[in-house]
């Protein structure tokens, strides 16, 4: 019995059918500036490791919630960063209740991250110096990130509204 070898020319179009509707989506969002576009992280060592690498960017968005992923321009603190863009995750939003004491964070009661593995030796600090208990004020966001070494809003405070370049989607 003979087994003929199905070729693509032969079979299933569906691959190149997907690829071309994914290119002229993403011609479409380049020449008309839709609010969208895909980014990918290539580091190492993530500080979302449970993230994966591809997300759909929205530039422009509406509203930001707890759960969020944000993507700005690293400065101040992170002005070491050498990536085009940081991504974290919201943690806190204006009007929640911070609480930051005996090395965790909690929002609204709920602990969200604990421990200060940077404070000593990145940031020169005691963990007791970063304690604080406060109502996240308007305009910005506590983020973190899931990976226990994330330099994040447990170091260098709050992100201002006015600094997010955009939130991402997890698209794989």
């Amino acid at each position: 019995m003979t087994v003929k070898r199905r070729t693509w020319a032969e079979g299933d179009k569906q691959p190149f059918w997907l690829a071309l509707v994914a290119v002229m989506a993403l011609m479409l969002v380049y020449w008309f500036g839709l609010p969208y576009s895909f980014a990918f992280d290539p580091n190492a060592e993530q500080c979302l490791p449970d993230l994966h690498l591809a997300l759909l960017v929205n530039h422009k968005p509406a509203k930001v919630a707890d759960g969020d992923l944000l993507f700005w321009k690293p400065s101040g603190a992170l002005s070491y960063v050498k990536t085009q863009h940081v991504l974290k995750l919201v943690a806190g939003a204006p009007g929640d209740h911070l609480v930051i004491r005996n090395g965790v964070v909690s929002i609204n009661g709920k602990p969200v991250v604990s421990g200060f593995p940077l404070a000593r030796e990145f940031y020169h600090s005691t963990p007791e110096q970063f304690e604080k208990d406060e109502i996240i004020p308007a305009g910005k966001y506590f983020l973190i990130g899931t990976h226990q070494n994330s330099d994040d809003s447990r170091y260098w405070g709050y992100l201002d509204a006015s600094d997010i370049v955009g939130s991402g989607h997890k698209v794989f």
